[in-house]
């Protein structure tokens, strides 16, 4: 397997955080985390499946979820990934995001043109390397650009919330520090960020997590470090989006 990631230039900065061109020539399956921002998918050769459905369309955009996330690669598959920051997907469409939490849907549809993304395709295919397509999707997300700018009320509650990751924090909190009602942030984080603050904490304390553990941190100092209460909370909130202890998952990860 090849992988060819690059960070984007300096327009989509801020809105999508990485590119990712995977080249698979064998067969393969593979699992990933409850990412914090969604993810587009263009399918440039052979299959995919992503959980137990096979897409037939070539582009798929996934929204948050709370569990792990299993694909299956066919024989000489490639794929380019998009990984969008956490308000990144909202420059692109006006429509409320929330409706995509643990849905993974066909591009085409989200965009209202299946024809555009399906020209993306055929050219990302032709491409003669990873750079050259990934400067093609780059093109096609610069056209579809919203210049509208983000929330700055969401955008502050997301940066609050990533500055306090390592104390166990409530939403109460984050809401007196904003100064609007909870439901009334809760209502505009959905829209933009496609899921409640809660959720989006819960996320955010788990990729923090995963990461510590790659690096060889112990359970007990990713706990603390990662904002959970103890490791026996870690191990709980962990198991329940993976659906695995930490240790089962990245021996798994692993093979």
């Amino acid at each position: 397997m090849k992988v060819h990631s690059q960070v984007p230039g300096s327009p989509l900065r801020g809105v999508v955080s990485r590119f990712l061109v995977v080249e698979s020539p064998e067969e393969r399956s593979d699992m990933h985390l409850p990412e914090t921002g969604f993810i587009a998918a263009f399918r440039l050769s052979g299959e995919c499946q992503v959980g137990d459905r096979r897409f037939a369309s070539p582009a798929i955009l996934t929204g948050l979820t709370d569990h792990l996330r299993r694909h299956q690669h066919g024989r000489n598959n490639t794929t380019l990934v998009v990984h969008f920051t956490p308000l990144g997907a909202s420059a692109f469409t006006h429509e409320a995001l929330d409706g995509l939490w643990n849905a993974s849907v066909d591009l085409g549809d989200v965009i209202g043109n299946a024809a555009e993304v399906s020209e993306v395709v055929e050219r990302l295919a032709e491409a003669a390397d990873p750079a050259q397509r990934i400067e093609i999707v780059e093109r096609f997300l610069l056209a579809r650009l919203d210049r509208h700018k983000p929330d700055p009320l969401v955008s502050a509650a997301i940066d609050w919330m990533a500055g306090h990751v390592p104390t166990p924090v409530r939403v109460r909190e984050l809401v007196r520090h904003i100064g609007l009602s909870q439901s009334a942030l809760e209502r505009r984080f959905r829209r933009v960020v496609g899921a409640a603050p809660k959720r989006f904490l819960s996320l955010l304390r788990l990729k923090r997590a995963a990461q510590l553990l790659q690096s060889g941190t112990s359970l007990t100092t990713v706990a603390h470090t990662a904002g959970y209460y103890d490791q026996a909370h870690f191990n709980h909130e962990f198991r329940r989006m993976a659906g695995l202890t930490p240790g089962e998952y990245f021996t798994q990860a692993r093979a």
